[in-house]
């Protein structure tokens, strides 16, 4: 007789990024602004996993399937549900997710201790005379809203490119900064756990802080941008000013808006 295979099927708990929408009432007026962002970046969700959070709303169990029928037909694909009772379950569904927690931020900082970790060695000494160049093209008193905020520290080994990135690229880099040497082009994508740095032109769509980091900053030596986004609150190129249009420029999100000011 055949002796019985010794091998095993392993099982193994893993963490993966996930981007996690939170639909919001009145839904038409939610679906309005999701469709505002699929016309301005159409290929913003495609080939992404994506979590429904429905704990901000009060949705019956019956409204769910068409909840989700319209997000299939704009192309979001639903790999898991969270925020509903875990009675809901059934094979007609995603799964139910429980436990999930947004990337843990560091406590605020007023503008003087945060100049002081930002220079406290966990940036290389390019990145601090970046920031050196950036804080002095601004003048001492800065742009509003932007002297009491330096940037952060990134939390891990910042991603650095130094290629461009071509058209139907998607760079993730969820644990710290990225730094792109070229320029990011129309149809690319750049999703950074921290601060995005790009030192040459912004054609395509950058998101900083893409886990929750609100810190987090967008620098680009010239802004032609379909998309800007930190820490989920974005801007598409039709929001965007046109006096910040094809200039040196950093992003970052005040108040829950996203804020933009002239480096040079």
């Amino acid at each position: 007789m055949p002796q019985a295979s010794s091998k095993h099927i392993r099982f193994r708990g893993r963490s993966f990024p996930v981007l996690t929408l939170e639909p919001e009432e009145p839904l038409d007026g939610w679906f309005e602004q999701l469709d505002a962002l699929l016309g301005q970046s159409p290929a913003f969700f495609a080939k992404k996993s994506i979590v429904i959070d429905l704990g901000k709303m009060a949705l019956e169990q019956s409204q769910l399937g068409d909840l989700l029928g319209n997000l299939g037909q704009r192309g979001i694909r639903v790999m898991g549900l969270s925020g509903v009772d875990s009675s809901w379950a059934s094979d007609d569904l995603p799964p139910i997710l429980a436990g999930g927690r947004a990337t843990p931020q560091p406590p605020s900082e007023n503008g003087a201790t945060a100049a002081r970790d930002a220079s406290s060695g966990t940036l290389t000494s390019s990145e601090e005379a970046a920031f050196k160049d950036i804080a002095k093209s601004l003048g001492s008193d800065g742009e509003a809203g932007v002297k009491s905020a330096a940037p952060p520290a990134p939390s891990a080994a910042p991603l650095i490119l130094l290629e461009p990135v071509r058209s139907g690229q998607s760079i993730y880099h969820p644990e710290g900064d990225v730094t792109v040497v070229g320029s990011v082009a129309s149809g690319a994508e750049i999703m950074a756990g921290g601060s995005v740095h790009i030192y040459g032109t912004l054609r395509g769509r950058a998101m900083a802080g893409a886990y929750g980091e609100k810190r987090a900053r967008i620098f680009c030596r010239r802004l032609e941008a379909e998309l800007l986004s930190v820490c989920g609150v974005y801007l598409t190129a039709e929001e965007i000013e046109t006096t910040m249009q094809r200039q040196s420029v950093q992003a970052w999100l005040e108040n829950e808006t996203v804020k933009i000011a002239k480096l040079d």
